[in-house]
């Protein structure tokens, strides 16, 4: 009877956490970079456009198409409240699959309360992320999908077969870091089901790619695909994103790594002298590093403390599979729930396994399932768990690239009817006010340069140029291109006076960021100015196009 209350209590309160997210927490913040860079494309599509051919897309699309159906079928009245919203449900839906998937795989080794475990995957791997439309959370979203789809049976039917093999397409065509999501899949499929189920899934693999190599042939062409989502970043960003960055880059805690190798050493001589061996070795270390992971959530350093928890994790399941080989394959599950929290992790911005804290605490339930026993106290987990939750939740108290929660007291009402339930900070609200009395005055031949990519899907207006966000990365290293149209006298520029002032994350040297901006800047004819904006119209000076050289975040 009290586990049925238990877990009455805790799936109520999953529920009312949830409802929090979408009734409050979507409602606060409205930043203009990432925000609007899938809305803006999306509404491109929506409006019968194609990617590759009528604007340029630096990844895979399904993303955009994915988030064009609620753009489609959402009301117009407070659509991006509504959007955001469905993210968040979505999101939602992901955890609960991925505990579901869990259960499936070990029915008998997860004591914890499943929906306690869904109410920590949920709280820690959203932290202060606001559900906007993200590649990353789609291709989360997919890959749990098709994880869920494999967890129903021992024997898949070649309908799940078929509807993995979606699912596994589908993720790794929203962004490039999910390329190896299919070939997880298979290597999972063979070796849990043979080798003849890995050839079906194989096959069905196969034929979802052609259709999706079909389908940009008809709309737009391969090269143009190829051309625009290959080049963009280096080896070297890949070498730091994915793997030097859960060794090396840690520069607040650097002085600990020695100390947490040191002590993995000392466990095996504490409280009695055991032999030194590698396994044990590596058990002792990811032991070692998920407490220091753990401590790190109680000063509120949750993206660190995911990157450290995946460590542990890796080193952990190595461990287990040296030690007893013979049982490797019940180990698969947990390595493709890595592998999926790896490509959530390699980003050139937010590169933290934290998206799908949900599998790493799950894999840790099983890794650690003795250990976790012998420590195993309910009053003492409730009570931690609670902490965690309040510090990863307060992580809300300062939005993405917002001003606090007690600035965040302006309504986006009168910007747009789409942008309706929505409160920012005055600044932010004063400018898009300020952007839509520009857009009644000069009309909808207009460019916001360089940010602010959602500006059209916001006015219901159409973009003059193929790309809606200027910055270096996203114009397909082709700024010749941009600024030809932009110089056409029926085109005018809003240019963003806050670039050059400088904003949160901006680059010191403005032309790191957008070269097409800065020319605009010093070439073209000024011919207004307000409190946000620069109006440009035609060319007055030439100097030489720029070119974009690919450089290294790192």
């Amino acid at each position: 009877m009290k586990t049925i209350q238990a877990n009455s209590s805790y799936r109520l309160l999953f529920f009312l956490i949830l409802a929090v997210y979408c009734l409050f927490t979507a409602r606060y913040g409205f930043e203009t970079w990432d925000t609007g860079y899938i809305p803006g494309y999306s509404w491109r599509i929506a409006n019968g456009q194609d990617v590759y051919k009528d604007f340029v897309y630096k990844a895979p699309p399904s993303t955009l198409y994915f988030q064009a159906i609620f753009i489609k079928i959402l009301p117009e009245i407070g659509q991006f409240y509504f959007i955001k919203v469905t993210n968040y449900l979505l999101f939602a839906l992901q955890v609960v699959l991925a505990v579901k998937s869990f259960t499936n795989f070990y029915p008998q080794q997860i004591k914890f309360n499943k929906w306690a475990l869904m109410i920590l995957g949920l709280v820690i791997s959203l932290l202060n992320f606001t559900a906007y439309p993200w590649p990353t959370t789609d291709g989360l979203f997919f890959s749990v999908i098709a994880l869920y789809i494999l967890s129903l049976s021992k024997k898949s039917s070649n309908l799940q077969l078929l509807a993995i093999a979606l699912f596994c397409v589908l993720s790794s065509l929203t962004k490039q870091s999910f390329y190896l999501i299919p070939f997880g899949f298979l290597f999972a499929i063979t070796c849990l089901q043979g080798i003849k189920k890995g050839l079906f899934f194989f096959l069905y693999l196969v034929l979802f790619l052609l259709l999706f190599l079909s389908w940009v042939a008809c709309t737009s062409s391969i090269h143009e695909f190829l051309e625009q989502t290959t080049g963009q970043t280096h080896f070297k960003d890949l070498l730091y994103s994915g793997f030097l960055d859960y060794i090396i880059t840690y520069p607040r805690i650097s002085v600990f790594i020695p100390l947490l190798i040191a002590s993995a050493f000392l466990l095996f001589y504490f409280p009695k002298q055991k032999p030194l061996t590698i396994p044990g070795y590596l058990k002792n270390l990811s032991i070692v590093l998920l407490v220091f992971s753990l401590s790190l959530c109680f000063f509120s350093d949750f993206l660190i403390a995911s990157r450290i928890a995946m460590l542990s994790t890796v080193l952990a399941v190595i461990s287990k599979i040296i030690k007893d080989w013979k049982h490797f394959y019940s180990f698969i599950p947990i390595l493709l729930v890595l592998l999926i929290a790896w490509s959530c992790s390699i980003s050139m911005g937010y590169n933290y396994p934290i998206f799908f804290s949900t599998g790493i605490i799950l894999s840790i339930t099983i890794l650690f399932e003795e250990e976790l026993d012998k420590v195993y106290n309910q009053k003492l987990f409730i009570f931690t768990g609670s902490i965690i939750l309040v510090l990863a939740y307060s992580s809300n108290l300062k939005p993405y690239r917002e001003k606090p929660f007690s600035e965040l007291n302006y309504s986006l009402t009168e910007v747009s009817p789409k942008l309706k339930y929505l409160i920012t900070n005055k600044d932010t609200g004063e400018k898009l006010l300020d952007l839509k009395s520009l857009v009644k005055k000069y009309g909808n031949n207009y460019i916001v340069a360089p940010s602010f990519p959602m500006a059209h899907y916001v006015f219901n207006t159409q973009s003059v140029l193929p790309a809606d966000w200027l910055t270096n990365n996203e114009i397909n290293r082709d700024p010749e291109r941009i600024l030809k149209i932009a110089a056409k006298k029926e085109n005018f520029i809003f240019f963003e006076k806050s670039f050059l002032e400088g904003e949160e994350f901006m680059f010191e040297n403005r032309d790191d960021f957008s070269v097409t901006a800065m020319y605009i800047y010093r070439n073209f004819k000024k011919i207004d100015e307000t409190a946000h904006f620069i109006i440009f119209n035609t060319q007055e000076r030439n100097e030489i196009y720029p070119t974009i050289v690919r450089k290294s975040v790192h």
